[in-house]
């Protein structure tokens, strides 16, 4: 395939020669499907790494305007989510 994205040129008709010429001398490349018993896994690790990220994010928004107002950065760094910061849901709530 990077024969196909190293080309100046690009159009259908010269993109499908080339996948043709790729798959005539068979090195055109196989997909990849994930096995199904993995596939939970695998989402459940980007959503993951998505709320890592997110909470990277968030640390670094803190940091940066606490140091447009010349405080401490030592607050920052130290946040942790303990059980202490979790509020417990009301009945009405749940």
């Amino acid at each position: 395939m990077k024969t196909i994205h190293a080309g100046k040129a690009k159009n259908d008709k010269i993109d499908s020669f080339k996948i043709v010429k790729l798959m005539r001398g068979g090195n055109f490349p196989l997909a990849y499907v994930y096995p199904r018993e993995m596939r939970a896994t695998r989402d459940l690790l980007r959503r993951r790494m998505k709320i890592v990220r997110h909470g990277a994010d968030l640390k670094a928004h803190i940091a940066n305007t606490t140091s447009q107002y010349n405080l401490s950065p030592h607050h920052v760094t130290s946040i942790r989510l303990t059980d202490e910061c979790l509020v417990p849901l009301s009945p009405s709530m749940e």
